[in-house]
């Protein structure tokens, strides 16, 4: 199970998204589970240079939110879904004690980075 022990890596998977561009990445690349894009796709998805776009990519890699794998050529692009899984589980847990409007049942955190486990 992905656990998140170093404040400095949440910091850092946050901060990956804290970019309008990086987020419409990931969020497309989530959309597209589990097949994922390669980066040529998802820059003709997005409307953006591919140069600009493999950029993002290695900030969002690097961060451990996407995964890459070679494909002949290309690379093919998938979000990290047990980490993401984990991330969230980890803002519920720690950022909404006592808050009910925000706090999830923890059951339902458990059971979603179980799922991501199964992957």
């Amino acid at each position: 199970m992905e656990t998140f022990q170093d404040p400095a890596q949440i910091v850092a998977r946050l901060e990956a998204l804290a970019s309008p561009v990086r987020l419409e990445i990931f969020r497309l690349l989530v959309e597209q589970e589990p097949m994922g894009l390669v980066s040529g796709d998802i820059a003709e998805h997005l409307g953006q240079p591919h140069n600009g776009i493999s950029f993002h990519l290695k900030n969002l890699q690097h961060a451990g939110l996407v995964t890459v794998q070679r494909e002949g050529r290309y690379q093919r692009y998938r979000a990290a879904m047990p980490v993401v899984r984990a991330l969230v589980a980890y803002l519920t847990e720690n950022c909404c004690r006592g808050t009910q409007d925000c706090a999830l049942p923890r059951e339902t955190i458990s059971s979603s980075v179980r799922q991501g486990n199964q992957r």
